[in-house]
């Protein structure tokens, strides 16, 4: 009877072994969830200039630009609204007109789109943090690359083309956003899906944010 029991104690000793290695995953994995939600709140921000009111039609703009960057189009580019994407209640978004990121037009947090002006640029900064992780950039610099100049490292040109099918988008990821964002409004409405296929693009479903309509 010792013998059976001591072999007893010895499957349940076994069995809860495998259960902890079975768990080890999943603590894991849950590790890991948390690390990428902090990761998340310092992460990159999309800043999309679209060429309708209410974010509609098309856009280009900047996919992951880092914080304190201006993501700018020239004066006579500017778009009638904005959407600001991948953000949160601790990032702060300054929307500008005028020419890149010369004239400050208004600030808004979190993910939004907003319509009522001739926007040409936007930068985002973090809020929630007393001491900023990556070194601000100082009036004069940010006022030095206002320009648009290539070799200013402070602005982004646009990389991402955007089209909205109404269900949907449609994102095109290139270096020659500019070029290729032309090359689309010269298509039919009936081609550009087929059109930003042959490019490249991919499909992503419509995400909800916030509306902010402001008169002009």
């Amino acid at each position: 009877m010792l013998r059976v029991h001591s072999a007893l104690s010895s499957v349940q000793i076994m069995d809860s072994m495998t259960n902890l290695r079975a768990r080890i995953p999943s603590v894991l994995l849950a590790a890991l969830v948390l690390v990428l939600s902090r990761l998340q709140s310092t992460g990159a921000v999309d800043i999309l200039f679209w060429s309708q009111a209410n974010c509609l039609a098309q856009s280009v703009g900047c996919f992951g630009l880092a914080e304190g960057v201006c993501c700018g189009l020239p004066a006579a580019s500017w778009r009638p609204s904005v959407r600001v994407q991948n953000s949160n209640s601790c990032k702060s978004t300054t929307l500008y007109t005028g020419g890149f990121c010369t004239t400050p037009w208004g600030r808004f947090t979190g993910s939004f789109c907003v319509s009522g002006a001739q926007f040409t640029g936007g930068r985002w900064n973090t809020t929630c943090r007393r001491r900023q992780l990556l070194a601000d950039v100082s009036d004069h610099e940010q006022q030095a690359c206002t320009d648009g100049s290539s070799g200013c490292k402070n602005v982004m040109d646009p990389n991402a083309v955007v089209y909205n099918s109404g269900e949907g988008n449609w994102v095109l990821i290139k270096d020659n956003a500019m070029g290729l964002h032309e090359q689309l409004t010269n298509v039919p409405d009936s081609e550009k899906v087929a059109w930003l296929t042959a490019q490249g693009a991919t499909y992503t479903s419509k995400t909800e944010e916030r509306m902010i309509v402001v008169a002009n």
